[in-house]
């Protein structure tokens, strides 16, 4: 028997599959074990040792006073020839395998179920890492785009995919770029024989994730994340307080000119982020919500939640923002419908276009029905 390529083998498995190899020796023995009860419906006990370069196979056999064909049992003569002289008949011993218990076919049969098995540990691994890591932040490598726009990811043991529903527009995805991604979701190919992690770039929660990962006064609990909304590729504002009246939330998040935060800008692509102040009493957090804007006068309706407000005509534009996203956002964040008129048009007693902006509902849940997952792109399999 090459037990010596044998040990060889298993050792390369174990190097390329991160794979203990005391785990794979297990494994081995099984497989063995299993072999044999293909060929002579028996499933002997099997032991395995590591003697330098080589490995034994050593298979439990029963001492019989005349041996049979049985490939289990050996002779009391020959026992006590080779081994020891006080074997007595019945005993059972371990037996170093022969070439007539481990024959080609066997040895076939043993790498295959070594390879079920091993693929089988792969599939339980990458399940295990998306499982693990779900609703969390995960770094990724990029590597293939598909014919429909969706990004293919490979992670350590598993394989990511970003449909272009949780893409963020003009965010770019170059080949092996390393990125975060938010995991949300499970799913296999339709080879039933991947697992693979559905990917999210758009989600707040990233944001919210990334900041965790970043700062240690969040993580311990010194500065506590409020609610966070987001609008991909444009802004994110966060609310967060402290629990200490001496630390100011946030200037420890921005640093010295920005610098703590700017990680987490680089990470999300240049997007803005605004750290805001929480506080409970809405005259002084809608005007910190809105951002660097000149307020000339706020009026809250209480039983409605409006907050009507009237800035300087060339502050409309920044109060409001691209496309009434920054409206929205500080809507969606105070939990106040936000109606903002500019000084002229309250003179004129003229209505704007638009003035009242309301919350977006922001969910993190997720229809994954929806995702069809195809073939994994040639050339990229884990």
């Amino acid at each position: 028997m090459q037990t010596r390529a044998l040990l060889s083998a298993v050792r390369q498995l174990s190097y390329e599959k991160g794979i203990p190899l005391e785990k794979l020796i297990d494994i081995l023995s099984e497989s063995i074990s299993k072999s044999f009860k293909k060929k002579y419906k028996l499933t002997p006990n099997v032991k395995i040792e590591i003697v330098k370069d080589d490995i034994k196979i050593m298979i439990e056999k029963e001492v019989v006073k005349n041996a049979t064909d049985n490939p289990l049992q050996v002779s009391l003569r020959e026992v006590q020839r080779k081994y020891d002289k006080n074997i007595k008949e019945g005993d059972k011993i371990f037996i170093e395998a022969n070439d007539k218990d481990f024959s080609r076919s066997e040895a076939l049969i043993v790498k295959q179920l070594l390879t079920q098995k091993i693929k089988e540990l792969e599939y339980k691994a990458a399940y295990e890492e998306i499982h693990s890591n779900l609703k969390n932040v995960y770094m990724g490598t990029i590597r293939k785009k598909d014919e429909k726009g969706n990004i293919w990811v490979e992670f350590e043991k598993s394989i990511g995919f970003l449909p272009v529903i949780y893409q963020v527009k003009n965010e770019p995805y170059f080949a092996n770029k390393k990125i975060y991604f938010l995991l949300i979701g499970i799913k296999e190919d339709v080879t039933k024989t991947n697992v693979i992690a559905i990917l999210n770039r758009k989600s707040p929660l990233l944001v919210r994730k990334l900041l965790e990962k970043e700062y240690n006064e969040i993580k311990e609990g010194t500065i506590e994340i409020g609610d966070i909304v987001r609008q991909a590729g444009y802004r994110t504002k966060v609310a967060v307080r402290s629990k200490l009246p001496y630390l100011d939330p946030v200037s420890t998040i921005l640093g010295p000119k920005n610098f703590r935060i700017q990680a987490i800008v680089n990470e999300i692509n240049g997007e803005r982020i605004d750290i805001i102040n929480f506080s409970e009493d809405p005259k002084i957090y809608i005007p910190r919500v809105l951002g660097n804007v000149k307020i000339l006068s706020m009026d809250l309706d209480f039983n409605n939640k409006i907050a009507k407000i009237i800035v300087p005509d060339e502050q409309l534009s920044i109060a409001i923002g691209k496309e009434g996203y920054n409206a929205r956002l500080s809507a969606t964040l105070t939990k106040w419908k936000i109606d903002i008129k500019s000084e002229s048009s309250i003179k004129r007693k003229t209505e704007d276009k638009e003035t009242v902006f309301e919350a977006v509902n922001v969910s993190e849940d997720y229809n994954l029905e929806e995702i069809e997952v195809k073939n994994i792109p040639s050339g990229f399999k884990k």
